[in-house]
């Protein structure tokens, strides 16, 4: 049974008549479930009738709806839910495409989260929430921070990556894993404290390891960095609080320049190297056995390791268990010790050789070509916390490119002011 209603929005009224919702005829969901939309053709004052109706004992319900209006009135800072959707609605956040009340997404930056300090202001009951408002404002706060952004392309054309600010730096994304698993730990103290349960945890084990994995992939952090993280925290007494910091400015996005590649990734490794999804010292020590790892041919005719796939990237859980309970002293023995050049993905692949990650079937060639790109990476001291002014000094500026790969970059030539 599904609130969904076609009046919401646009967009939701197109994506609930591709799936065929209805009020009175069940329709089966991509898991196969049957799903009914009861509310589908109610309008806003539909839905507050029947809450007055059902909640307030003149129709027979299930729920006196109290604890809804509560958090929806304290989301805008008033005691009255029906004028919080006035004002929702008045302030025409909804008509701009934007969310009004803000419940649990606790990270979004499609607007300035109000309804969450309105909350934490509003009644002792939502203090535990106040690291992630204050995660979120630091977010907010350092979106336009350059030096925050990861400056590596991912894309190579002509033989060459773009050096542009792109996503997280590797140290924007350490801190932030950080600052969340410091207010999970905090949301336990506080939850054993009064004795009840946790109001949130933003990496359960099954998201830690997959965090895990994914930094080690991508060369944001050394293995088991996540698990190092966890024990600064619960055991070392370490803290990583959340800084409250001032809003940097827009600007344009600075100038790109360009490093060159080669066609392939693997262009610059040395020819007995393997760089993707392999690992030569493991699959020498089971050579013709049984425990080796199964191989796959690509679509392009590479090798790789034939990892389960299913319908979407999951960590299995009771190997996620088992990995807490007996090998975490030695995967931190592992991220204390330090790997060597070209090595930042041994990590994914533990896990991987562990059978802790089922991929997507798509996943398997585009894993082994992010291994590529990330031991490249890491052979020129572009992955942890490489240095962007650095970066921007060893690249090219796009006059300097051949004519060639100008054509192919043609789209990044236009010229914008850079901080550097």
């Amino acid at each position: 049974m599904l609130g969904t209603r076609f009046g919401e929005s646009t967009r939701r009224s197109i994506s609930m008549r591709e799936r065929g919702e209805s009020a009175t005829l069940p329709a089966r969901n991509q898991d196969g479930d049957l799903v009914l939309s009861p509310v589908c053709h109610w309008q806003d004052d539909d839905i507050w009738e029947g809450i007055a109706l059902y909640g307030g004992g003149a129709r027979p319900g299930y729920s006196d709806f109290e604890d809804m209006r509560r958090i929806y009135a304290h989301a805008v800072g008033t005691s009255c839910a029906v004028v919080a959707d006035a004002i929702l609605e008045g302030a025409g956040s909804r008509r701009q495409g934007k969310c009004g009340a803000r419940l649990g997404c606790h990270v979004c930056q499609m607007a300035e989260d109000k309804s969450l300090a309105n909350m934490v202001e509003c009644d002792g009951r939502y203090a535990y929430a106040a690291g992630l408002q204050r995660l979120n404002r630091f977010i907010r706060n350092t979106r336009f921070d350059w030096s925050r952004r990861h400056w590596v392309g991912r894309t190579i054309r002509g033989g060459w990556i773009k050096v542009q600010p792109d996503t997280y730096h590797p140290t924007m994304v350490r801190e932030l894993v950080r600052y969340m698993l410091q207010l999970d730990y905090d949301e336990q103290c506080r939850a054993e404290r009064v004795g009840e349960r946790p109001k949130f945890e933003l990496l359960p084990l099954d998201l830690l390891v997959a965090v895990d994995a994914l930094q080690s992939l991508n060369g944001l952090a050394r293995p088991f960095a996540a698990w190092a993280d966890w024990r600064d925290i619960h055991q070392r007494g370490v803290r990583y609080d959340i800084p409250d910091l001032p809003q940097v400015a827009q600007t344009a996005v600075p100038t790109a320049r360009f490093l060159h590649v080669g066609s392939e990734w693997d262009d610059t490794a040395e020819p007995a190297e393997w760089t993707g999804l392999r690992d030569p010292y493991l699959e020498s020590l089971t050579a013709d056995s049984a425990c080796g790892p199964a191989l796959q041919v690509t679509a392009d005719g590479r090798e790789v390791w034939a990892l389960p796939t299913a319908q979407q990237f999951s960590v299995d859980a009771e190997a996620a268990f088992l990995i807490s309970e007996f090998e975490v002293d030695r995967l931190l023995e592992i991220h204390d010790v330090g790997v060597g050049p070209g090595q930042v993905t041994a990590g994914y692949r533990w896990y991987a050789q562990y059978g802790c990650l089922t991929l997507s079937h798509s996943q398997r060639a585009e894993h082994d070509e992010i291994a590529r790109r990330t031991a490249y990476k890491d052979r020129l001291g572009l992955t942890l916390d490489y240095d962007v002014g650095a970066l921007r000094s060893r690249a090219a500026s796009f006059e300097d490119l051949p004519a060639s790969s100008q054509l192919a970059w043609r789209q990044a030539a236009t010229p914008q002011q850079s901080l550097f």
